[in-house]
């Protein structure tokens, strides 16, 4: 079960995470600290949408988002339909390498 909303026990059943976010970089920031409440609230499952979810990122922000996302424990690269793709092999060799070594 994958869910933006819970109630208790919820972290028996399955993951949550921060709800559609945005492709900017004050996104990025508020992350973190939802996810470690979250934590610290037992709901340990849990993350933000790698890059945002609405907008595009720029590709040091998608980066820097690849970075941080790897110390979640739901990762997840998901976005709307109606942004531009970003799987990580479209920015480049150089920037492939540098997912890669994140992840």
């Amino acid at each position: 079960v994958l869910s933006r909303s819970f109630f208790p026990g919820s972290q028996r059943y399955g993951a949550v995470w921060t709800g559609d976010n945005k492709a900017e970089w004050s996104h990025l920031e508020a992350a973190q600290p939802m996810l470690l409440s979250l934590g610290v609230s037992g709901i340990v499952f849990s993350g933000a949408d790698v890059g945002g979810f609405f907008g595009d990122p720029s590709i040091n922000l998608l980066l820097r988002w690849y970075q941080a996302a790897v110390w979640q424990p739901f990762f997840r690269a998901h976005a709307h339909i109606d942004t531009k793709r970003r799987e990580p092999w479209l920015f480049g060799e150089a920037m492939t390498n540098h997912i890669r070594s994140a992840i």
